[in-house]
């Protein structure tokens, strides 16, 4: 070898180095910076929560036995775990690191004084000195009486602007700041059922997309695939599009989780965040039941709910406080059952399961004869 030809692969074996002092400080800095995002996401709303116990009258005390609690310190060391492990999926390249979703500054902030100027009124229906009075008007009509409702004690129920606009806020504040992390433990099976795929020749559906977070999240991992976001409610469905964006790969529509009006194995895969435990029982079998005859036979459901008694046996005392301080009228009997078996009575059998903090995110795919009837609705 001559000495041109040494320094010549001297000063590549250099190059490759550099660039591999450069990807590992990239990945340094990118992890500081999804530490420091969530970290910050999390003292928000953990300011917000307990700024808002302060402003309210103590929860009422239940009439009832309760299980077993956790500890504030296993509660935050068990809310930590789910992001390392989301960190762990952004590393191994499943999907990207996530963006923060919302609105600009003032309107973020806007929001926040919402959220408190709420709090009274919810604070009231709490200890029943207000009526449950939903909004009048078109909007309500011939909505599921099961749906007209004022779930967690929110002003209007799911049937305002004003609830769309106060609701991201109200649920982050309820988990601390982990409400976006559980929902995008539903990406993790995706990425990995989408191994070998064409994104842009798969098809998704988010039933009881709400304002449209999970939404925002897949599009923004796997631009290329075409998305649609089904909920019963209006104003929820305007604050989805605002969070998405105009785009014509992600459409909204109006309509119902146990009437979906799409054809038979027409699907690739069903994400569902936070709806099962909102559902009567029947209805929740019937949504089940819609998502099976939609889906097609290689497809999956991911279903993002509550975690369910004998989850996390030693937190089963938060499931007995949770529809007793925040008006849950279905929770109690979704989390005295198992999804499973709802799942199975609808045709779907149960593929992977992951718990995320209070969550449990169930992964399913069609049983090998259904016995569900797949004709058109």
């Amino acid at each position: 070898m001559s000495l041109g030809e040494g320094a010549g692969i001297q000063r590549q074996t250099h190059v490759r180095q550099a660039r591999y002092n450069a990807l590992a400080m990239a990945t340094a800095l990118d992890r500081l910076s999804y530490a420091a995002r969530q970290a910050a996401r999390v003292a928000w709303y953990a300011g917000h929560y307990a700024a808002g116990r302060r402003l309210l009258k103590p929860m009422p005390k239940p009439d009832f036995a309760i299980g077993p609690t956790p500890t504030r310190a296993e509660m935050t060391a068990d809310m930590r775990s789910v992001f390392e492990r989301e960190w762990r999926d952004v590393e191994a390249g499943l999907f990207p690191a996530p963006r923060a979703l919302g609105p600009d500054p003032a309107e973020f902030l806007r929001r926040s004084l919402l959220y408190f100027r709420d709090l009274p009124q919810v604070d009231a229906r709490r200890h029943g000195k207000a009526g449950d009075e939903l909004p009048p008007g078109e909007q309500g009509d011939g909505l599921p009486s099961y749906y007209r409702q004022n779930f967690h004690f929110q002003s209007d129920g799911w049937l305002s602007e004003h609830s769309a606009a106060i609701y991201d806020t109200q649920v982050e504040v309820l988990f601390t700041g982990a409400a976006d992390v559980m929902r995008r433990r539903a990406m993790k099976p995706l990425a990995e059922w989408m191994a070998g795929r064409s994104q842009r020749d798969l098809r998704g559906l988010d039933v009881g997309c709400g304002t449209g977070r999970l939404l925002a999240f897949l599009h923004d991992a796997w631009p290329g695939m075409k998305l649609t976001g089904i909920d019963l409610s209006a104003p929820y469905l305007a604050e989805a599009r605002r969070l998405v964006g105009r785009t014509a790969r992600v459409k909204l529509v109006e309509g119902a989780a146990e009437k979906l009006p799409f054809d038979a194995a027409s699907i690739d895969f069903i994400v569902s965040s936070f709806l099962m435990h909102e559902l009567p029982t029947d209805v929740r079998v019937k949504a089940l039941a819609e998502m099976a005859r939609v889906l097609k036979p290689d497809g999956r459901v991911v279903i993002v709910d509550s975690i369910q008694r004998g989850d996390q046996p030693l937190w089963d005392g938060l499931l007995d406080l949770f529809p007793h301080y925040f008006h849950e009228p279905y929770y109690a009997d979704y989390v005295a059952n198992r999804i499973e078996a709802s799942a199975s009575e609808a045709g779907l059998r149960s593929a992977a399961a992951e718990r995320a903090f209070l969550s449990k995110i169930s992964v399913f795919a069609l049983a090998v004869s259904t016995g569900v009837e797949r004709s058109e609705p």
